[in-house]
């Protein structure tokens, strides 16, 4: 997936990209704090569970992260 931002791609204006970028941020920030939560009362399941929320939460949060800088350069 992250080819996609080795290349400049002219045809996604930079109020696309900062409305993906808050959208990423938001459900990456929401991943995370569920996942908080769920550490806060463990359970088997729902450690495992946590664990797999936190993964999605911080690539999220990278991804997030990544598009915000790329759409700097735009």
């Amino acid at each position: 997936m992250f080819h996609f931002f080795k290349h400049s791609l002219s045809y996604v204006t930079q109020q696309q990209a900062r409305s993906a970028g808050s959208g990423l941020l938001f459900n990456g920030m929401l991943c995370i704090l569920f996942a908080l939560a769920i550490l806060a009362n463990p359970d088997l399941l729902a450690f495992l569970v946590a664990v797999f929320l936190m993964i999605v939460g911080v690539s999220l949060l990278t991804t997030w992260w990544k598009v915000r800088h790329w759409a700097k350069k735009l």
